[in-house]
């Protein structure tokens, strides 16, 4: 199976409009062009990738938009460019550390959490109309070793073992598993995952994510820089978690997890804004560019760290957003949470 796809410059195939959906002007097409040419020349060169995910309108509006009153489309896009498009679990999650004691926040890699993942990768194995993916994606071990309940301790106590004194290895066996739980669908994890889902493919994005039920489909593309291990969970691109959960002689399961053919790049915590080059509008066949594109002088500097987002609206932003928690990253793959109190 082959995971390279072909990249075709927006500005090819595209109108390129503005947050209020006028189009952008010549000087303004001609920097967007110029970025997005440096961006596919790094692709080439393999120090980025490119990611699409579909979204809605709709969806995008709960998420940013804690009083729906204060909708407006334009005030949608400049919210998303400032605060991105953040996981299930920041959104939809409401419970907490005095809820539960299993994955309460992005750093949480607890003897719960590991409990929650074992009996939920059995959920998943049981799982009739599973069956066909598990027999392509999962080794006799991997089932054997899950499908029994008495070793669920084990498997506790050897995560344990192996990872002590190793927060990071410990977080990604973590991410190893909740990828696969992630890509299974509702028989995995659903609210609580932190994970978002995107694809290598802006087709597969289009066809299969985005609402067909909609009037306003989307598809956000953005871009994740070299190391990928520091921004996704994707085994088949990121070895290093396939390779760290090898190291501890814990199971194993085919990389691209249940469904290959969908290229999936769960990318950790947030598709952030800085990583965001705008949204395709399907049904206007338009695409809103990211503002912040514009203001962008080194182009070597964004495709390595991001794109520069002014964050002085960042706390107003989130705090009038349906967003229940949030966090902060260093881009070298260390996180730190915020529950939002209203």
């Amino acid at each position: 199976m082959t995971y390279w796809t072909p990249v075709t410059p927006i500005s090819n195939k595209l109108r390129l409009v503005d947050l209020l959906g006028n189009d952008i002007s010549e000087e303004q097409k001609c920097h967007f062009r110029s970025f997005e040419n440096h961006l596919i020349d790094v692709y080439k060169e393999g120090n980025l990738i490119f990611v699409y995910r579909g979204e809605s309108l709709k969806d995008l509006q709960k998420k940013l938009f804690l009083n729906h009153g204060e909708y407006t489309k334009p005030r949608l896009y400049e919210r998303l460019f400032i605060i991105g498009n953040k996981a299930r679990h920041f959104f939809m999650d409401r419970a907490g550390s005095s809820d539960r004691g299993w994955l309460t926040s992005i750093n949480d890699h607890s003897a719960a959490t590991f409990g929650f993942i074992f009996e939920r990768i059995a959920n998943v194995l049981s799982t009739p109309n599973l069956e066909p993916r598990i027999q392509q994606s999962c080794s006799s071990r991997f089932l054997n070793y899950f499908c029994d309940s008495s070793n669920r301790e084990k498997f506790i106590a050897t995560v344990e073992a192996t990872t002590q004194h190793r927060e990071q290895d410990r977080l990604k066996l973590r991410d190893y598993y909740l990828y696969f739980l992630h890509v299974a669908g509702s028989a995995g994890v659903r609210k609580e995952t932190m994970l978002v889902s995107t694809s290598l493919s802006a087709e597969i994005s289009e066809e299969k994510f985005t609402d067909k039920n909609s009037k306003y489909s989307l598809v956000l593309y953005g871009f994740i820089p070299q190391p990928y291990h520091n921004f996704i969970v994707s085994p088949w691109l990121a070895s290093e978690y396939h390779r760290i959960a090898s190291e501890k002689e814990l199971p194993t399961y085919q990389p691209f997890g249940l469904f290959p053919e969908e290229l999936e790049i769960s990318v950790k915590g947030a598709l952030f804004s800085c990583f965001l080059m705008g949204a395709k509008q399907v049904e206007e066949d338009s695409f809103v560019v990211n503002p912040h594109i514009f203001s962008t002088k080194d182009f070597d500097q964004a495709s390595k760290y991001g794109i520069p987002v002014k964050q002085d609206d960042f706390m107003n932003s989130v705090l009038a957003s349906g967003y229940m928690r949030f966090f902060y990253t260093d881009l070298q793959g260390n996180f730190e949470q915020y529950e939002i109190s209203r």
